[in-house]
């Protein structure tokens, strides 16, 4: 999918907004919902609000009637000051603060993952009653960013779990999985829910019947041709679905949040230096890699942006790209081929609306991007 402000004349659109400044189309941000529901019927939609946590942006995910996926008090308070059902909140983050158990039991926000013991016996001391999932570790093979390693516990270790949640008087609700962020192998989703099934059939051997499979985040956005579709990608979810030997009362869930708003967003930046040296051209721009760029990193991804120039019809040369800060890691393009810049040439950053403001800061006194949206600028 093509975010519709690739189809207009972003710059002049935009030729009056200091920057760098973030662009997001709300239209977008609602038709990136329809269509992950439409590639996954049946499965309930969960945003993950660490992603985007524009206001904006999380009252279009209230009104399309999704879920959100939190992990903090701050982000609950936010979602619940929207509006949102009880039932459209649920927290898959594996480590949780007694002072956030003690919040979410008070609230009545009760779906709460766990990978181990020591967090089961923390639920159990101060969210009595929670229902529970299990973070169970699986591939990650073909993701941009892979989660192993610091969550999740191997597929053997689930039922014994699960038996220790039952006997603290918590309720054994379901797993969850995470096969890495922006997952661009199919192949990796089916075996996902492989292991799904293979922990649910454990269960069952011990009369244990689990209510919740969340196949967590890792819809791929569609950064460049060779992303996998929302629609091929769906197709594989729901194909291993239909096999799975499961109670038909078994619910599923996803907790997207790139697939969700990184093509509703584009940051618009400008050139502010120039420079020649031994390893050849360097463009500075005023947005870098503390200012929304973290993920062009390879720490951050290396998420290949669809990236333009406002005239492209200068002869190319190939850049190494610098943010505006004194700070040596802030370089978040390498290599980059474009048409030879100027100072004061703008350059728009496509598909940049995941984890891009809500990773900005002001380090080295810059700002953070300014949050603009699409639909104000063509009123």
């Amino acid at each position: 999918m093509i975010s519709t402000i690739f189809q207009e004349n972003i710059f002049e659109l935009t030729r009056h907004l200091p920057t760098p400044v973030m662009i997001i189309d709300l239209e977008r941000l609602r038709q990136n919902i329809r269509a992950i529901r439409h590639a996954l019927p049946g499965v309930a939609l969960f945003y993950a609000v660490k992603c985007n946590a524009d206001p904006r942006v999380l009252a279009v995910v209230q009104q399309m009637g999704a879920g959100f996926e939190i992990a903090s008090v701050s982000e609950a308070e936010t979602v619940l000051r929207l509006g949102a059902p009880l039932e459209r909140i649920i927290c898959l983050h594996p480590i949780k603060s007694p002072d956030f158990l003690r919040f979410l039991h008070r609230r009545r926000i009760d779906i709460l993952a766990a990978d181990s013991v020591h967090e089961l016996d923390k639920i159990a001391e101060h969210a009595p009653g929670s229902r529970v999932v299990i973070r169970v570790s699986v591939s990650n093979e073909g993701s941009l960013t892979p989660l192993t390693g610091k969550f999740g516990v191997e597929p053997q270790a689930v039922v014994s779990l699960l038996r220790h949640a039952e006997s603290r008087g918590l309720v054994p609700y379901g797993i969850t999985v995470h096969v890495g962020s922006q997952c661009e192998r199919l192949e990796t989703w089916g075996a996902a829910l492989n292991v799904c099934e293979w922990v649910c059939q454990q269960a069952r051997r011990i009369d244990l019947k689990l209510s919740l499979i969340s196949l967590g985040g890792g819809l791929p956005a569609p950064y460049s041709k060779s992303s996998p579709s929302m629609e091929a990608t769906g197709a594989v979810i729901s194909e291993a679905i239909s096999r799975l030997r499961l109670p038909e009362d078994c619910s599923f869930s996803v907790e997207p949040g790139r697939a969700v708003v990184a093509s509703a967003g584009t940051l618009i930046t400008t050139v502010v230096g120039l420079a020649e040296r031994v390893d050849g051209a360097w463009a500075y721009i005023d947005a870098g890699v503390y200012h929304g760029l973290f993920e062009a990193t390879p720490p951050g991804g290396h998420i290949p942006y669809p990236i333009i120039v406002k005239d492209a019809r200068r002869a190319p040369r190939v850049y190494n790209i610098g943010g505006p800060t004194c700070d040596s890691f802030d370089r978040p393009f390498e290599k980059l081929r474009l048409p030879e810049l100027h100072v004061g040439d703008r350059i728009a950053i496509h598909l940049a609306g995941a984890y891009s403001t809500a990773l900005s800061s002001t380090f080295n006194g810059f700002p953070a991007p300014a949050i603009c949206y699409f639909e104000n600028l063509v009123r």
